[in-house]
């Protein structure tokens, strides 16, 4: 059983109690992305779309590939390695005007040696005749939104392909207001912005994940939040603990958390990465 205290947290709450918003993370913990691809997965093979233009479709699936490769993702046009990701499309040009139609595209991506297959749907509104002869800003602003909502779907596929848990989030006791149910869906919104995935009912191998609010007494105007996240295995062995603390405006949090909710997650995702990646494989026995 890990026994693990994150104090990361906890100094990120203490170093930001002048700001007006309790919680608030600084620039520099916002982190980049990393180790989105599974181990000895040769990149992302960007394939076919359907539906396009021959003038669209090779462009565009170059600018996605260099996008990816701006990301220090490898990532080549129509090159599948053993090994690589696919990622393919379906497209369909609507008409919205006589000005302007829409362009949507179903992506595809297809992890190696099987795995669940995942998919999103973009859309992008195009002046008539663009599809036909697009511009390099249009290219550029394309492939940028596919490669933002590809990145979690990466790190994802990489957390199934290497066995990794998903977390589901049980009660957070104790928040005044609308904490309980405010804190619940930010800790899941960071989860899964960070590549974590998140289910939403106990499995087998879910990891779990419970929360703790205490208030202290007002004095002068001011009282002390805890927060204490528990990180645990399904069959309730505890793995380790985040602790947080900062001082708020008394009585600030007693109807809408509001930001509050999120900049705490944000904080707790900082201890509880930590802690989950100690946390074993489902393989592990």
């Amino acid at each position: 059983m890990y026994r693990v205290l994150s104090l990361a947290a906890l100094a990120l709450l203490t170093a930001c109690q002048p700001l007006p918003q309790p919680f608030q993370p600084t620039a520099a913990d916002k982190g980049s992305v990393v180790a989105l691809l599974p181990q000895d997965t040769h990149g992302v093979a960007v394939l076919e779309v359907t539906g396009l233009p021959t003038a669209l479709s090779g462009p565009l699936r170059a600018a996605v590939a260099q996008a990816l490769r701006d990301e220090d993702i490898p990532a080549a046009v129509d090159i599948a390695h053993r090994g690589a990701i696919l990622l393919r499309g379906e497209a369909t040009l609507v008409p919205l005007s006589a000005q302007e139609e829409e362009l949507q595209i179903t992506w595809f991506l297809v992890p190696p040696e099987g795995g669940s297959v995942r998919s999103f749907l973009r859309r992008d509104a195009l002046p008539r005749g663009q599809a036909q002869a697009p511009s390099g800003p249009l290219l550029d602003r394309m492939a940028r939104g596919v490669t933002t909502a590809l990145l979690p779907m990466l790190s994802a596929a990489a957390n199934e392909a290497q066995g990794v848990r998903g977390v589901t989030i049980w009660g957070i006791d104790g928040a005044p207001g609308d904490g309980r149910v405010a804190l619940k869906r930010s800790l899941e919104f960071i989860l899964k912005e960070n590549g974590v995935r998140v289910v939403d009912a106990e499995t087998a191998e879910a990891l779990v994940v419970t929360g703790n609010v205490t208030l202290g007494k007002p004095i002068n105007g001011q009282q002390t939040i805890q927060l204490r996240w528990v990180l645990h295995l399904p069959d309730g062995t505890e793995l380790g603990t985040v602790e947080q603390e900062n001082q708020i405006p008394a009585g600030s949090l007693d109807k809408t958390w509001g930001e509050a909710a999120l900049f705490a997650a944000e904080g707790a995702f900082e201890g509880l990465a930590a802690l989950l990646e100690k946390a074993p494989p489902i393989s592990a026995k």
